[in-house]
């Protein structure tokens, strides 16, 4: 019973050492939407989606001066958000942003391919 006992942990042992395996990394390096959003206001009704241009390295994006419950927008601070691959960086890091300029923002894939995107906020 013993020698059995002995086999089967060894067994268990081999197989949970087991190396886990790897993910090709992915060189998708698209910034597949962009938006903005007012700090301070609802995620959903301050939100503005941005619109590429056609060669798909733009983006404009157009706010009003006030959201629909009357919180006053300032260009130099908006929450810049945006969709990319699960393995992509994006540089500068989306978060809250100065946006009354237009912004670069450069996207590099899991395999280091690098994208740039200038991202333009205006008022109307």
């Amino acid at each position: 019973m013993k020698n059995i006992f002995s086999v089967f942990l060894i067994a268990v042992v081999f197989v949970s050492c087991d190396s886990p395996d790897q993910r090709p990394r992915n060189d998708d390096n698209t910034l597949s939407a962009i938006w903005v959003n007012v700090p301070g206001a609802d995620e959903n009704s301050a939100r503005y989606n941005g619109v590429f241009n056609a060669s798909k390295d733009s983006v404009f994006i157009q706010v009003p001066f006030k959201t629909t419950s009357g919180i006053d927008i300032n260009l130099k601070k908006l929450k810049f958000r945006g969709s990319i691959p699960s393995d992509a960086t994006a540089i500068p890091a989306m978060g809250l942003t100065d946006m009354s300029a237009p912004v670069r923002i450069d996207v590099i894939s899991g395999l280091q391919h690098v994208k740039s995107y200038i991202i333009k906020v205006t008022q109307k």
